[in-house]
């Protein structure tokens, strides 16, 4: 994580050329303008999050005015806010959280500097192994067919899209009916409703849950049905840790078919007139 971040920093703060340093290397005799990149406090989240994590950038400056800080400061919220980026295939998204400080002037470093606070959310929950006929899949197709206006695969998701998201995610297994035929399963789903504009993420909550509590229904990939036997939501949920839409839904599955051993001979009462060993 810590080297993805120095690389992004590397190859978009063209200010500091390549002067980017984890805290046990910086030190006085650095030049100036120059990057410090700290990790802070990490929550270990729920397992399908994996972690989200805080991460701090320190520009420092000659000691000459703020406002070199405040320039560099752009930068460095430019090329790191609202971007998605993966580490060993897992993605990952930052945001720009505010100051983990105000303006300071390092007396024995001779520079002048100030703390920017970045969020690092894993989003592991995107990365998504399909086992037929999958709930989570149906319901993807359900959100392209009923919101044409959103995007519906976490494959081309960029966190920067004014376009809103719909991702759908399998939470728990609730509980199982085991049936002659198979099993009946019911499960509980959230859904992920991404936007830059909270105003926005409201509206799709609202819009989605209604849709929900209309339909009622859904299929499968296999064109089983799937309902919905519950729905709610709460849009002040993060968007990429909870999900804002927690829908219950019940599907069925079958049993696999046992290959049976074919007829070979039949034999018959020959007083009948019927044949011997057909």
């Amino acid at each position: 994580m810590r080297d993805e971040l120095r690389e992004i920093l590397i190859a978009n703060v063209h200010t500091v050329k390549g002067e980017v340093w984890e805290p046990s290397a910086a030190g006085p005799d650095l030049p100036k303008p120059h990057l410090v990149l700290r990790e802070g406090n990490q929550n270990a989240g729920e397992a399908y999050a994996s972690f989200a994590t805080v991460y701090e950038v320190w520009p420092y400056v000659k000691r000459t005015t703020f406002q070199h800080v405040d320039e560099l400061s752009k930068e460095v919220i430019s090329a790191l806010n609202k971007k998605r980026f993966d580490v060993k295939g897992v993605p990952h998204y930052i945001e720009y959280i505010g100051t983990a400080s105000e303006d300071i002037v390092d007396e024995e470093w001779d520079a002048l500097t100030r703390g920017l606070r970045f969020q690092v959310y894993s989003l592991a929950w995107l990365v998504h192994s399909t086992v037929k006929p999958d709930p989570v899949a149906a319901m993807q197709n359900w959100s392209a067919i009923k919101f044409t206006e959103l995007q519906t695969d976490p494959a081309v998701w960029s966190p920067t899209d004014e376009k809103p998201a719909a991702y759908w995610r399998q939470v728990k297994i609730n509980s199982t009916q085991p049936m002659n035929w198979g099993a009946w399963i019911s499960a509980q789903l959230n859904c992920h409703i991404i936007s830059p504009d909270v105003s926005i993420r409201r509206v799709y909550t609202e819009k989605i849950v209604r849709q929900l509590a209309l339909d009622l229904r859904t299929y499968m990939s296999d064109n089983s049905l799937m309902r919905f036997t519950a729905v709610s939501a709460d849009s002040g949920l993060n968007p990429f840790l909870d999900g804002q839409v927690q829908l219950t839904v019940q599907f069925g599955i079958l049993k696999d078919k046992v290959p049976k051993t074919l007829l070979k001979n039949a034999y018959f009462d020959e007083e009948r007139g019927g044949k011997v060993n057909v």
